[in-house]
């Protein structure tokens, strides 16, 4: 039976998404400081720095890569925190990402192409799997042993 850390899943979530947003405060930033913002009425103002921030190919990038290394970061978090079944709790950490992108494409505020929303779901857990790995060697390398090959079996 698969041991799933409630705490490393839910705390690992939580780290993904928070990181991902305090590191893209940065980038909300720079985006703001382009753009005229007395010219633009408050009403309009998220869609005006949505569009310019999706309007940037090298902008976007940033964005993806800073919200990846994330999900690395909460996969990471959730396996330390579990101590077994690492690759498992890795990618299960990528629960609160999922949820927001449902939310997200539910209420219609998710305005990437299909192909690109399938992708990052795809991606999310992937990274989380990366993090729960990096987890499970730093586990494995506290107590001395290497089991990934009987934790992949399982």
């Amino acid at each position: 039976m698969s041991k799933l850390s409630f705490k490393g899943v839910l705390i690992g979530g939580i780290v993904d998404v928070a990181a991902s947003f305090v590191l893209g405060i940065p980038l909300a930033v720079f985006v703001v400081s382009k753009i005229d913002m007395a010219r633009i009425p408050k009403d309009q103002l998220g869609a005006a720095i949505t569009a310019a921030m999706s309007g940037s190919v090298a902008l976007h990038v940033a964005q993806l890569v800073v919200g990846l290394s994330c999900s690395v970061l909460g996969g990471y978090t959730a396996a330390r925190i579990a101590k077994g079944e690492e690759l498992l709790n890795g990618v299960a950490s990528a629960w609160l990402c999922l949820a927001l992108g449902i939310f997200a494409i539910a209420m219609g505020k998710d305005h990437h192409s299909v192909l690109m929303q399938v992708v990052m779901f795809i991606a999310s857990p992937v990274m989380g799997l990366l993090g729960g790995y990096l987890g499970f060697r730093h586990n494995r390398a506290l107590v001395g042993t290497s089991e990934l090959e009987i934790q992949v079996l399982k």
